[in-house]
C-alpha cells in the first residue's frame, strides 16, 4: 500500500476540493488588532474595533465550517493572540476537528500560551520575523521594546519542538538582513522562508508599497536566496495556473477568508464581495463567492494571455483590483520583475551536453 507523506495527502486533498468546488481550507483573521504597527502591513487599522465578532459568532461560524466540510483552518490578524478569548477560540476548533494553523508575529506567545499550543498540536505555526537585529525589527514595527518579546517567543516555541516556520516579508527597511534573519532562524531549528510580496492595505491604501523592493533588488535577492522563497503561491500562481480562468487561484473554488466584522471574501489579499455572514450563512456565502469567481470577465485591458513572461508573473488579479480597482490591468511592477526573472532562472538552467 503507498502511503502520502501529510504535506502530498493535503495536496491531492485541495485538488479534490477544487475539482468538485469545495471549500477545503479557509483563512479566518480573528481581529485587526495588533500590538505592532508594521510599515508595510495591509491591516486597515491594527486596531480590534467594537464591531469585530464576538465569540459565540466566531464559534457558530466555525460550526458551519465545519458543516460544510472545511479541512484546513488557519487563524491570522492583526494579530490573532491579541484576542482574550485566542485559545478558548483555538480549542473549539479542535473539537470540531479542523487541521489548525496559526500565523502569528510571536511576540505574545508566553510559556502558558506555548503550552497551549502544544496541546492543541497546530500543524504549522507560521511566525513572522521582520529583521535580524533589533534596531531593525523595530523600525519595521514602529514599536520599541518589541524584539526581546519576539525572541522569547520563539524560544518557547523552540523549547516544545512546535512545528514553526519563520517567514520573513523583505521590504526596503530589512533587506540587507535577509542572510543573518536565515542564520538566526535555523540557529532555533525552524526552517527559515522569505516572501518578497507588499501589497497595500485591504482598504485600498497604498502606503505599503513605498517599502516594496525595486524588480531589480527582488532578483538580486532570489538569486542569493535559492531555496529559501516562501512556497505559498501567489494568486497567479496558484494550483490553478495554467487554466484559462480568468481568476485562476484557488480563491472561490476551494479556499477563502473571513474577517473579523464576519464579512466572507475570496482571500485576505483579495477582499471581495465581503459578504456578511451576521445576516447569512456560511453555506450561502460559499454560492456568492463561486459566483463572483464565474462572472468575472476581463475587458480590453487583459494581456495576459499573450504575455510571454506570464509563466514568471507573479501579479494576481488581486494584485491588480488593490492597485487599481481593475482586475485586468497589468501592473508595470510585476510585468518587469517577470522579465528579469525568466532571464534569472535561464541563467540558472544546467547547461545541455552534447
Amino acid at each position: 500500500m503507498n502511503s502520502l507523506s501529510p504535506d502530498q495527502f493535503f495536496a491531492a486533498l485541495s485538488a479534490k476540493a477544487r475539482g468538485t468546488r469545495s471549500p477545503e481550507s479557509v483563512t479566518f483573521e480573528l481581529s485587526y488588532g495588533c500590538n505592532l504597527q508594521c510599515v508595510h502591513c495591509y491591516n486597515p487599522t491594527h486596531r480590534a474595533l467594537p464591531q469585530e465578532l464576538a465569540t459565540e459568532e466566531v464559534c457558530s461560524i466555525l460550526d458551519q465550517l465545519a458543516d460544510l466540510g472545511v479541512v484546513e483552518l488557519h487563524f491570522s490578524g492583526g494579530e490573532p493572540l491579541i484576542r482574550p478569548d485566542a485559545l478558548d477560540i483555538f480549542r473549539h476548533a479542535k473539537r470540531l476537528g479542523f487541521v489548525l494553523y496559526l500565523i502569528s508575529n510571536a511576540t505574545r506567545i508566553t510559556a502558558p500560551v506555548a503550552d497551549a499550543l502544544q496541546q492543541l498540536e497546530f500543524y504549522s505555526i507560521n511566525v513572522s520575523l521582520y529583521g535580524a537585529t533589533q534596531t531593525t525589527y523595530e523600525r519595521v514595527t514602529g514599536i520599541p521594546g518589541s524584539y526581546e518579546p519576539f525572541l522569547q517567543g520563539l524560544q518557547r516555541l523552540a523549547s516544545r519542538k512546535l512545528p514553526v516556520v519563520v517567514r520573513m516579508p523583505v521590504m526596503t527597511d530589512n533587506a540587507h538582513e535577509v542572510q543573518a534573519a536565515r542564520t538566526l532562524v535555523e540557529g532555533f531549528g525552524f526552517k527559515f522562508q522569505y516572501c518578497l510580496d507588499i501589497m497595500p492595505k485591504t482598504n485600498g491604501d497604498l502606503g505599503p508599497l513605498t517599502h516594496r523592493l525595486s524588480p531589480a533588488e527582488k532578483v538580486r535577492i532570489d538569486s542569493a536566496m535559492v531555496g529559501y522563497r516562501d512556497s505559498e503561491p501567489t494568486a497567479e500562481q496558484s494550483c490553478m495556473a495554467g487554466t484559462r480562468d480568468f481568476i485562476p487561484c484557488a480563491c472561490g473554488r476551494s479556499r477563502f477568508a473571513i474577517t473579523p466584522y464576519g464579512e466572507m471574501n475570496l482571500c485576505i489579499a483579495f477582499p471581495t464581495p465581503r459578504y456578511d455572514l451576521r445576516s447569512g450563512t456560511v453555506r450561502e456565502g460559499w454560492d456568492v463567492l463561486k459566483q463572483t469567481v464565474d462572472r468575472a470577465r476581463p475587458n480590453d485591458r487583459y494581456e495576459c494571455p499573450a504575455c510571454e513572461v506570464r509563466p514568471n508573473c507573479r501579479q494576481g488579479r488581486n494584485d491588480a483590483w488593490l492597485e487599481t480597482g481593475d482586475m485586468s490591468r497589468c501592473l508595470p511592477h510585476f510585468k518587469e520583475f517577470a522579465v528579469l526573472e525568466q532571464r534569472l532562472y535561464e541563467r540558472l538552467k544546467p547547461r545541455q551536453t552534447g
